[in-house]
This record gives structure tokens, C-alpha cells and sequence, in this order.
């Protein structure tokens, strides 16, 4: 053997320790399960785009041109009639001389058209011999990320792989901005709003204007209490909550409460079914698109002369943010009264009410001065603006009849 054939390896021997090295790694976990299956589905859906085109015809069409592309200024000089040959011949030498340089020049297009036929039949046969490298790499690129979009996300590992990073993170995020408390609600409630008789006695003539409204749903009914007023009138009443732990004792309770969102919850009951709906320190901690789309469903899910009583903070009393709003941290925004107002309005009903409640503790507000002059009236005047501004109502329940 001489040096240059032992120069040159084998290729079956190379083909061997390739197929060797494959098998060790793979026995070594170095590649993912189903890998050979999905190269070759990979390499099968890539194929599928290189169309070859037939060019049989296309040759046969080239074969036919070739054998009639040769031109000739001859004429035929074989005639029927006496001495028709001699005058043919003598045509024929004249015509020759005035049509050859013509006959030249077609000769050569002819040439040509055939030549770049058949370099077309080879192209179409052989595109990447005959097409610029880059192009063709630019092309099988193309069909490498088509082939990628028709598998799917579904198909893909690396690209299910960063979706299901980008959920979690998001998912992450947004666990971040839950608020989770490690007292209970009800505890809460006691401590900043009230014991359960306290808020019975307060809200006893808001349930009192929905006498005549059964069925109502009490839209987040916290502990329960206005539905317990309801019920002592013997009014048709159920609740929706959201803490799991509130749900658990108004069951207790006896009452009929859900747990759900309570806008979703809404959106499932019958159209025209209910009488009444009530949302008692609520809507201060739904969101902006919240609060609109809870007016529309009210819209909906209300009979006609049905009506919805919202008790929220007074966001036109300074007082309430000194006391009353900051202390619950889950409140979201204050909802003004002119804004909920246009709201129902523009939902559709009818009449609109206005009940403002909760005023400041006495002792609270700016005192008035003593004294009959025109100065002390003039101090009195601006010290009964300064209340209203100030220490104006801390709620304000509206009440809207569809």
C-alpha cells in the first residue's frame, strides 16, 4: 500500500467509529428520548418543500428545437412548368445574397434561445449546481423555519419550554402582588368596620328599600349581616364571596353564600331574574373595568323597576382619607359619586338616588364662633365650608331603580 492510500482513511471504518461514538453518548443520556425520530421527521417535512420539477417535456420540446434550428437561404429550384427550374436557380442566387447577412443574425438568436433553454432543463434538474450558494442556504433556511411553524409549538420542546418559563414568571409576578394575610377577614371587619350588631343596626334602612325586590344577590356579603337583615323581612336573599373563610361562616350561619368572583358569578345569573342587588363597601376595591362591567351586568340581570344599592367611601370628604380608606389595604380607588351616577345612567335606569351617611365623630369638625357681627358670619360661613370639604359624610350609598 503507498503512503497516500494510507493517508486516506476508510470510509466504512469512519463510518463505524461515528456510528460507535453515537451509541456511547446515547447510552450516556447525552441525547434527548426520540431524537432519531424527530430528525427525521425534521429532515421529511424539509424534503417535502424541495419540489423537482419534471422536465421530461421540457427536453423533449429542446430535442424538436434542436433539429429545425439550422436555417438555410436555399430555395427549392423543382418547378412544373417549362423552364421554371432555370428561373428558380436564378432567383434563388439573388435572394441568397440579399437575405444572407438577415439569415446570420437569426441564426445566431436561435443559437442562443437554445442555449439558454438548455441551461434552464439543467437548473431545473440541478438547482444547487447551477444557483448561487447563499441563495440556495437562504432558501433552506426559509424552509427550516416553515417546517418549524407547521410542527407547532406543540411539537417543539425549546419553544413550549420558553412559553411555560414566561408563565411562570408572570404567574410569579403577579403571586408578588396578591395580598395574603395571615389574620382573618372577619377579625378585620370586627376591628375597623364593626361587630356584626353594629353593622346590622347601620345598614337596617338600606334593606329596608328593598323589601319589595326579592330575589336580591348581595355582591360580595362579607359576614353576612345584610343578609341577615333581608332574611329577617323574609325577603328571598343569597350571597357571593370571595374569601373562602368569610363563605364558611355564613354557611354556618344558615345563609345561602357562594364562593366565586363575584362579577363572574353575576355574569351566569338569568337576564331580568333579580329584584335587587347590593354591593356594600365593595366597588372601592374592584378595579375601573371592574366597576363598568358591573353596572352592565346589573343592567342585565335586573327586571324593570328592580334596584341596586352601592354603599362606598365618600371620596369628596378629606376625612375619609385620614381614616376611614387607607386603613383597609385592599382597597383599590374611591369611586366618585358624579362617576357612578353617569354610570347607571348611562346603563339604562331610571331613577337615581343619592343617601349620604357615616358623618364624622362629634367633636371632629370645626366649631362656629360666637357672636352676631358681620365678621363672625363672614368666619362662620368659611368655617361651614371648611366641614363640608373637610369632614364631609364618609360614605355615600347610591340607589339606582332599573
Amino acid at each position: 500500500m503507498d503512503a497516500s492510500a494510507a493517508a486516506t482513511p476508510r470510509v466504512d471504518e469512519l463510518v463505524a467509529e461515528l456510528q460507535a461514538r453515537v451509541e456511547t453518548r446515547r447510552r450516556e443520556g447525552a441525547y434527548p428520548p426520540g431524537l432519531e425520530q424527530e430528525l427525521d421527521s425534521h429532515f421529511r417535512r424539509i424534503a417535502t418543500h424541495r419540489v423537482i420539477p419534471d422536465t421530461d417535456d421540457l427536453r423533449a420540446r429542446l430535442h424538436a428545437l434542436d433539429a429545425s434550428a439550422r436555417f438555410t437561404a436555399t430555395m427549392p429550384v423543382d418547378s412544373g412548368l417549362p423552364g421554371g427550374s432555370t428561373l428558380h436557380r436564378a432567383m434563388n442566387r439573388l435572394l441568397v445574397r440579399q437575405t444572407h447577412g438577415i439569415l446570420a443574425q437569426v441564426q445566431r438568436f436561435a443559437d442562443d434561445v437554445r442555449h439558454a433553454l438548455r441551461d434552464i432543463v439543467a437548473a431545473l434538474e440541478d438547482p444547487s449546481g447551477h444557483v448561487h450558494g447563499d441563495l440556495v442556504g437562504q432558501i433552506d433556511v426559509v424552509f427550516d423555519k416553515l417546517a418549524s411553524y407547521e410542527r407547532g409549538p406543540g411539537d417543539s420542546g425549546a419553544a413550549v419550554g420558553n412559553l411555560r418559563q414566561r408563565v411562570e414568571q408572570l404567574e410569579a409576578a403577579e403571586d408578588r402582588r396578591r395580598f395574603r394575610p395571615w389574620f382573618g377577614n372577619a377579625r378585620f371587619e370586627e376591628q375597623f368596620r364593626g361587630t356584626r350588631r353594629e353593622l346590622r343596626e347601620r345598614y337596617r334602612d338600606l334593606a329596608e328599600r328593598l323589601a319589595l325586590s326579592a330575589p336580591v344577590l348581595d355582591f360580595g356579603c362579607g359576614r353576612g349581616e345584610f343578609l341577615e337583615l333581608l332574611e329577617e323581612m323574609g325577603v328571598e336573599a343569597s350571597g357571593v364571596e370571595i374569601d373562602p373563610d368569610l363563605v364558611q361562616a355564613t354557611v354556618r350561619e344558615g345563609l345561602n353564600v357562594t364562593l366565586e368572583d363575584g362579577i363572574q358569578h353575576l355574569s351566569g345569573v338569568l337576564d331580568h331574574s333579580l329584584g335587587g342587588l347590593t354591593l356594600i363597601q365593595v366597588v372601592e376595591h374592584l378595579s375601573a373595568q371592574q366597576v363598568v362591567e358591573l353596572v352592565s351586568l346589573a343592567a342585565e340581570k335586573l327586571r324593570p323597576g328592580g334596584k341596586v344599592v352601592v354603599e362606598t367611601v365618600n371620596p369628596q370628604s378629606l376625612y375619609v382619607f385620614a381614616h376611614a380608606f387607607y386603613a383597609d389595604p385592599t382597597h383599590t380607588t374611591p369611586v366618585h359619586p358624579a362617576y357612578l351616577t353617569f354610570l347607571f345612567r348611562e346603563a339604562g335606569f331610571a331613577e337615581i338616588d343619592i343617601d349620604w351617611r357615616s358623618p364624622p365623630i362629634d367633636g371632629e369638625t370645626l366649631d362656629e364662633v360666637a357672636g352676631d357681627g358681620a365678621m363672625g358670619e363672614v368666619v362662620n360661613e368659611n368655617v361651614r365650608r371648611l366641614n363640608n370639604l373637610l369632614f364631609g359624610p364618609q360614605d355615600y350609598a347610591l340607589i339606582a331603580t332599573r
